[in-house]
């Protein structure tokens, strides 16, 4: 009879306060850890709102009153980006703009001519520029200097023999690639006089 009466009442007890126990220790052990995290939240408070005061001042569209100004800010901003990383442009064509939502899509076909690394830079300086741009459509073509480089091993070796040691060859590719800005689709009121 004791034997049952311990297995009915005590030993489910006792597991409750184990269990117990076990919560009551985990909880002590995380009490430091979210001290010390509410003790970061007001410096965490005041650098998001640096960051949205941030955000809001950063310029995300196009300067320009219609497309065709908004279009010729774009084309000169990628001339700066290409002077600056030593990028060749050789032609520039306008894309229509489009309407989307509050804003609209200016975009441009750019083919330029340039070494690798040239060409890596300004496609890295147009990924972070502001207001942000889109690149699409990318596509690298090799000049012969760079599909002489790209030839099979054996072939290169038996060149490689022949010319004599010098520094690497930095080869020309061409590439094309479109990009697109968005100005603000609000139009400025004008008054007549």
């Amino acid at each position: 009879m004791l034997g049952v009466c311990y297995l009915i009442v005590v030993a489910p007890v006792h597991d409750l306060y184990s269990q117990r126990e076990a919560a009551l220790e985990q909880q002590r052990m995380l009490e430091p850890r979210l001290r010390a995290t509410a003790a970061e939240v007001p410096v965490l408070r005041a650098r998001l709102a640096k960051l949205r005061e941030a955000a809001s001042t950063r310029k995300i569209t196009l300067d320009g009153a219609s497309d065709a100004i908004a279009s010729a800010n774009l084309q000169s901003r990628l001339e700066e980006l290409a002077t600056a990383a030593g990028v060749a442009i050789s032609s520039t064509e306008g894309l229509p703009a489009e309407a989307r939502g509050l804003y609209r899509r200016i975009g441009l076909r750019i083919a330029i001519s340039g070494a690798y690394e040239s060409i890596v830079k300004l496609l890295a300086a147009i990924e972070t520029s502001a207001p942000p741009l889109v690149l699409d459509n990318l596509q690298i073509h090799g000049t012969l200097q760079a599909r002489a480089l790209l030839q099979p091993q054996a072939a290169l070796r038996s060149q490689m023999a022949q010319q004599p040691a010098g520094p690497p060859v930095n080869p020309r590719l061409d590439a094309g690639f479109e990009v697109y800005g968005f100005r603000s689709n609000e139009t400025p009121v004008v008054l007549k006089q």
